[in-house]
């Protein structure tokens, strides 16, 4: 479907759901937006959605974005209820459900004013996430923990690939620019592993265990929007768990970094800008440090190179090149990490 195509529609059934009847809502005008439809209605403009979640998963969803909005956290768009209070609609091969819409466009990390919005709303979120217990009704697949252990899985996937290729004349571009590019990479992993398990890792786990919070999961510009007055909103709840809020935050730091290079001042700003919104302990930066030594877009292309073939071998040629090109500032940024804010 086009990324912005009117739909054509009788009385008020979209995507299975007669909105008129289950929320009260009369359509006037209904447009696809890349995976929602926007709906013009008598009530106002909102955002339809249809996902594959379990009942229970996206319970969870809705139930974590509520808490966020009880906490002072209103800088998303909320599920509204139907007329049976319910925050969405299970039509059998799928769950369906309406939430604000919200005029704007997608943020650009480029500029400055817009990534410093994006830092301190993340770290808004994080702390307003805390105390989150969802009700009985509401689960999803824990995140908590597992880092060493889904790193020490990933270096294997690259050790495995090592091992087929090692020593063999190589057959193709692709396998000559993974054994060119392979042993760096390891040594990081390796770094990254050894990092983690020397870190106090499982005591930062415990105490986040204890304090409730959740992530969004899913923090990358698209899921940002600047609305007309210059705010910034957070959308795509799709990930969100209980888990280190250094998941986030390693996750958008990462991204950041690679678009400048591994610059130590873009990096340290991120830091400083969401320290001063949400405090990072001392113990949560060695853990930071030590999963950002590992090489995950680099594994990425290996495993979908190789291994799931999910990658065509341009791709993942593309991306181990970038990250070898890299390679020199990212540690050199690593190795003068900050100990403390």
């Amino acid at each position: 479907m086009a990324k912005h195509e009117q739909l054509t529609y009788e009385g008020n059934e979209l995507l299975g759901v007669d909105l008129l009847d289950v929320y009260g809502l009369e359509v006037t005008a209904a447009k696809q937006v890349r995976a929602v439809i926007r709906i013009e209605t008598n009530k106002g403009i909102y955002a339809l959605k249809k996902v594959s979640h379990k009942p229970e998963k996206l319970q969870f969803i809705y139930e974590a974005q509520e808490h966020l909005w009880n906490n002072g956290f209103q800088s998303l768009p909320r599920f509204l209820k139907t007329r049976a209070g319910k925050p969405f609609v299970d039509v059998g091969d799928g769950l369906v459900f309406v939430n604000d819409w919200l005029d704007g466009v997608e943020s650009d990390v480029r500029d400055p004013e817009q990534l410093e919005q994006i830092v301190r709303l993340q770290a808004k979120l994080h702390a307003a996430s805390r105390g989150f217990t969802p009700s009985v009704d509401a689960s999803i697949k824990t995140r908590w923990a597992g880092w060493i252990e889904r790193f020490e899985e990933e270096l294997t996937d690259i050790e495995t690939c090592y091992r087929r290729y090692q020593g063999q004349e190589p057959q193709n571009e692709l396998e000559q620019v993974f054994l060119e590019t392979v042993e760096p990479m390891l040594e990081m992993g390796r770094k990254s592993v050894q990092l983690l398990k020397d870190s106090p890792y499982l005591d930062v786990l415990a105490r986040e265990q204890e304090q409730r919070g959740f992530v969004h999961g899913d923090f990358t510009y698209h899921n940002f929007i600047r609305t007309p007055d210059g705010s910034m909103q957070v959308i795509d709840f799709d990930y969100c768990a209980h888990e280190l809020r250094a998941h986030d935050f390693a996750r958008f730091m990462r991204k950041m970094l690679r678009r400048t290079e591994w610059d130590p001042a873009c990096g340290n700003g991120i830091l400083e800008t969401y320290h001063q919104v949400d405090p990072l302990h001392e113990d949560e930066l060695q853990v930071l440090k030590a999963v950002l030594y590992f090489p995950q877009r680099y594994w990425r292309a290996v495993e979908r190179g190789f291994l799931s073939h999910r990658y065509t071998p341009e791709g993942s040629i593309k991306k181990m090149r970038q990250e070898m090109h890299r390679l020199d500032k990212w540690q050199a940024y690593l190795d003068q990490f900050p100990t403390r804010l």
